[in-house]
């Protein structure tokens, strides 16, 4: 019991580092929570430090006890409720306000994203794609936005549509003192729904932690939509971070004398589905035919994890597998992933399954199931 809470309060204290440097001391600390050094979590990839690395472990407590404070919960890989196949795999931990049980609130998601500069045509636009993608059971994924924007009016409407649960990911720690969002959507968000951040309290919001809050939005859900975006706009990154990990990603077009559609036309040339209401986005995720086949193909996102002497655990990249269920295509995931060493010691796969409707599923499968 005791080892497993140090583990927690040291995936709390490496939380404090996601989206920036680590610092060479922990390199080896992070590796060995299955951790990858100089990818998106953490960018740099420093000199491994010939110096004894500090123990995380009172920091991190002392993280986990300000959160209890504030109400916030922590969850990491294995907790029930983890996002299993999502970009959260990648963190050393979640930070939730709200319903720990994120991985059933994105059962049946889609992210609604844009600029916070948007125009009259752009707040309509989010205002009635959100309100109909909730009146339809969906889950609205948005950013904890501050009050403007694409983000906070989808944010706004999907809470309009009582009683569906939006999930709303931030780029500061949840605490009052870190978050700078509108406090009344946030209340409201956390006894309806959720409010995630991969920061732990203390810490507001930078450019890098808005990076690693976009990452997130663009792998939570099975669809993004793009509503308004400039040509160079950061929110293209969430669309980016949807496309790489193979979700559908959606644009809305606009009149092309806007400078904030300009992106939204680049990302339709692309090849990206042109969205002009939540019915394009239901039926695009529903598919042909997906209602009355026995056995339909499941994309599988997640993360493996094995003892070869030294605990590892690493991204799967994304595949398909033919099966009836969400269950039985996590079992068959297992056996490809772990096909040339079945009996590797505590194999586990942390799976995100994603039916032909977009209805998402979180499974774990460990050597013992």
């Amino acid at each position: 019991m005791q080892a497993e809470e140090n583990i927690r309060d040291v995936a709390a204290a490496l939380s404090r580092y996601v989206g920036g440097p680590l610092p060479a001391d922990l390199t080896g600390t992070a590796e060995a929570h299955g951790l990858t050094i100089g990818g998106w979590v953490y960018p740099s990839a420093p000199e491994v430090s010939p110096q004894s690395p500090p123990d995380l472990r009172e920091p991190g407590r002392q993280l986990r006890r300000a959160a209890d404070r504030a109400g916030i919960v922590m969850l990491m890989r294995g907790d029930p409720g983890w996002p299993s196949g999502t970009g959260a795999d990648e963190l050393p931990c979640l930070w939730v306000r709200g319903d720990r049980d994120v991985a059933r609130l994105l059962r049946r998601a889609v992210t609604v994203a844009g600029v916070r500069e948007c125009t009259e045509y752009g707040q309509q636009v989010a205002t009635d794609l959100a309100f109909d993608l909730a009146a339809s059971q969906v889950t609205v994924v948005c950013g904890a936005a501050p009050a403007a924007g694409i983000d906070y009016y989808a944010w706004r409407a999907a809470l309009a549509h009582a009683p569906q649960q939006p999930v709303a990911v931030a780029a500061s720690g949840l605490d009052a003192e870190s978050f700078h969002g509108p406090r009344e959507l946030v209340e409201h968000t956390a006894r309806r729904g959720a409010v995630v951040s991969a920061f732990p309290p203390g810490l507001p919001a930078t450019w890098s932690r808005w990076s690693v809050r976009d990452r997130l939005l663009g792998t939570f859900t099975a669809a993004t939509v793009i509503v308004e975006a400039a040509a160079d706009s950061r929110t293209l990154d969430v669309a980016t971070a949807a496309s790489e990990s193979g979700r559908l990603v959606g644009a809305v077009p606009g009149p092309v004398s806007s400078k904030v559609s300009a992106g939204c036309h680049r990302l339709l040339a692309s090849g990206a589905m042109t969205v002009t209401g939540a019915q394009d986005i239901l039926r695009a995720l529903a598919g042909p035919g997906t209602a009355v086949e026995a056995t339909q193909v499941f994309r599988v996102y997640g993360a493996a994890s094995w003892d070869d002497g030294h605990w590892r655990t690493r991204r799967v990249p994304d595949f398909a597998v033919e099966a009836t269920s969400h269950r039985e295509a996590a079992d068959l995931a297992y056996e490809v992933v772990f096909a040339a060493h079945p009996g590797a010691a505590g194999a586990t796969l942390d799976a995100g399954i994603v039916d032909p409707a977009g209805i998402y599923e979180a499974v774990q499968v460990a050597s013992s199931d």
